[in-house]
């Protein structure tokens, strides 16, 4: 499908909570525009629609593509929706950019992949993996971390403690996580083992902690990964029930050796340099408009995608990966 005058045209798929924030990225991106957004739940697509600016908006993708001309669509949709939706633009010839994770599994993935086009044939798929794209990583990645020798990731939160109105906040931003059962590394640390790749190199799981204890959750609230990046020798944890942190998860990231260097939020420090900040509330955003810009750029220029889809099929292998070696469904119980 040509693209006209040089612009690309995008449906977005999905108006949920997240989708505020793909929308002000399109509207911020060179190159693209906006044109339609889709949600199964009409009023809610008319709501999201009206808020960028009096869009047009439809049940589903494929009513969607029958009234407009499309180039790509960006799919915001519940994973258990994703495959069946990167089928059906497939299909209608349409670039996608997907929200993570990509599927449900590796195998659904797997069977995903061998449906569609080679990656650097039409269609293409790219995976929407926005972490890797936060100014203090991709300022750290722009440094020379050659002969790094360790690392400790930390991610914290207070979201699955009650706070003063006996709310779960993690829970009152996004209630579907109660039913998870893989919550903290499929929904959230997912991003940081993709982040620690792009910063170092492939990824080995050596081993794996996973425990619950909020008792109004399904799915795992802490985690505790032992792996190498490119060599590199670390850890990753995650904590959601921290009290006194952010209701917001709060990344902090050391690395040793030659120059220790270390994220701390929104704010990177190198040794014997000054320290960079970026302010955390333009800063969130910019992340989604710099994944949504690098998407088009990648399509006009035919460079490859940072995150195609066979990265977000191997990202999905070392998750569950790490389930199986913290022996996670043996343990999990259902309220």
């Amino acid at each position: 499908m040509a693209i006209v005058n040089g612009e690309l045209r995008v449906g977005l798929v999905g108006a949920g909570m997240v989708a505020e924030h793909h929308v002000k990225a399109w509207q911020a991106c060179q190159g693209a525009r906006l044109v339609a957004i889709a949600d199964p739940d009409r009023q809610r697509a008319e709501t999201r629609a009206r808020q960028a600016g009096g869009l047009p908006a439809f049940t589903d993708l494929k009513d969607m593509a029958s009234h407009l001309h499309l180039d790509a669509v960006d799919i915001v949709a519940p994973v258990g929706l994703h495959a069946t939706l990167i089928q059906q633009a497939a299909d209608l010839g349409l670039h996608m950019l997907c929200q993570k994770p990509l599927v449900a599994s590796a195998q659904e993935g797997d069977a995903l992949l061998a449906g569609l086009p080679d990656a650097s044939a039409s269609p293409r798929v790219m995976v929407h993996e926005n972490w890797r794209w936060r100014a203090p990583y991709q300022a750290l990645k722009s440094l020379n971390m050659e002969g790094a020798k360790s690392f400790k990731m930390r991610v914290e939160s207070a979201g699955l403690l009650k706070d003063t109105s006996s709310n779960y906040p993690a829970l009152k931003r996004q209630p579907f996580f109660a039913d998870l059962d893989r919550l903290l590394v499929f929904e959230v640390l997912i991003h940081h083992l993709d982040t620690l790749a792009f910063l170092f190199g492939p990824l080995s799981i050596q081993s794996a902690e996973l425990s619950r204890r909020c008792p109004d959750i399904r799915g795992e609230d802490f985690a505790c990964i032992d792996l190498m990046a490119g060599g590199v020798k670390g850890t990753l944890t995650g904590d959601f029930c921290v009290e006194g942190a952010q209701p917001l998860p709060t990344d902090m990231l050391i690395v040793s050796g030659p120059t220790d260097v270390s994220i701390d939020g929104w704010s990177l420090a190198v040794a014997n340099q000054p320290t960079q900040k970026w302010p955390a509330e333009t800063a969130y955003q910019d992340s989604y408009t710099a994944t949504i810009q690098h998407f088009v750029d990648a399509l006009a220029s035919g460079e490859p995608f940072a995150t195609p889809a066979k990265t977000g099929v191997e990202l999905l292998r070392h998750v569950e990966h790490i389930y199986r070696l913290a022996n996670w469904h043996a343990k999990s119980t259902i309220k």
